[in-house]
């Protein structure tokens, strides 16, 4: 835990002298993602195989081969760009997360990568992809911890009160195009001018939309299939295709029902700061996401239940580390709103009962 004398905004933060999985929550996020990237890449892949039984001819086919097309180089690329959970599981047993400072003229950026020098030798340089929010993020804080590197020379980053790692590697030099990142005061202000926040909502909101665009076209051509082999009154094709709509629609309901709050404007004003004390640890569910019961103190000494359900691990990460929350303005009895951390890429839902 981090107290800056900045912007007094308390974080969760590796322990020090202590295998990385000791942070909390952070050993918890890593059993569960080790086994829920599989269950995400085999589930979207072997569903449809039921159907399939049904499909004959070449209509039945073709849906089929379609999918398989559309999807192999989407599972490839997904693999190359995710973390490597198992090594870093592995890794994060053994060693420590690393704190480093960078210096006011210590970091580049050239587009979505950031370029550091590592501590460890004076001939190297750490490059690492991060999006938009953790780059303003960084730009202002000038602080990572580093874990790595493992046997084969893996290395992972972290900032402070995030808890999902990126990749890193090395390379000796940084490129001609790099720009230095001067550096940028860091205060609290109030969320509609937190950019850190801006960015990382539009992030978000990027990926729900991509995410829907891409299930809605998946719906009408399935639709458009039904409707030809109804027309040419194909019974083990319509069969097989029917069980195919179905599937994507249960998805599509349940990933709207999952994240529609997530749309909703982010309230204007003021962060308000609640005490905030935990039942107990946050659950880590095979989406990623976590899930956390508390108790908050409001202004006037009353005590009243708070829920968080499917949102960012590390926000539930920072309330039980901190026992501090951060709303986005004004709270009332009853309400679903956001929380977050100033200035850090953290957001997501709280209910007041």
């Amino acid at each position: 835990m981090h107290d800056s004398a900045v912007s007094r905004v308390r974080v969760l933060e590796p322990l020090r002298d202590q295998p990385a999985v000791a942070m909390p929550v952070f050993g918890s996020l890593l059993g569960a993602m080790r086994g829920a990237r599989a269950l995400w890449i085999v589930v979207p892949l072997a569903v449809p195989g039921a159907p399939a039984a049904y499909l004959s001819g070449r209509l039945g086919l073709v849906p089929m081969a379609v999918f398989l097309a559309l999807a192999v180089p989407a599972v490839c690329w997904g693999l190359r760009r995710s973390i490597p959970w198992k090594a870093l599981s592995e890794l994060a047993r053994e060693a420590p997360f690393r704190e480093l400072s960078l210096p006011p003229e210590g970091l580049f950026a050239d587009g979505t990568k950031v370029y550091f020098r590592l501590p460890d030798t004076d001939a190297a340089w750490a490059e690492t992809r991060l999006p938009k929010a953790a780059r303003l993020q960084l730009q202002a804080q000038r602080r990572v911890w580093l874990l790595g590197p493992d046997e084969k020379g893996r290395r992972f980053l972290q900032l402070p009160g995030v808890l999902w790692p990126h990749r890193m590697k090395v390379v000796p030099d940084v490129p001609g195009g790099a720009v230095c990142q001067e550096p940028v005061e860091q205060r609290v202000v109030p969320p509609e001018e937190d950019v850190v926040l801006t960015a990382h909502r539009q992030r978000i909101v990027r990926w729900i939309r991509a995410l829907f665009a891409a299930a809605v076209l998946v719906f009408v051509l399935l639709a458009v299939a039904q409707a030809f082999a109804v027309v040419e009154i194909v019974s083990g094709t319509g069969s097989g295709i029917a069980v195919l709509t179905i599937y994507s629609v249960v998805f599509l309901v349940w990933g709207i029902d999952a994240v529609k709050g997530m749309l909703k404007p982010l309230p204007r004003g003021k962060w308000t700061e609640m005490v905030a004390v935990p039942y107990r640890p946050p659950q880590i569910g095979v989406t990623g996401l976590a899930t956390l019961a508390c108790r908050v103190q409001w202004p006037n000494g009353w005590w009243s239940d708070i829920f968080l359900a499917k949102v960012d691990p590390a926000l539930a990460a920072d309330i039980f580390a901190t026992q501090r929350i951060w709303i986005l303005g004004e709270p009332f009895r009853g309400a679903t709103t956001f929380a977050g951390v100033p200035g850090h890429a953290v957001l997501g839902r709280v209910r007041f009962n």
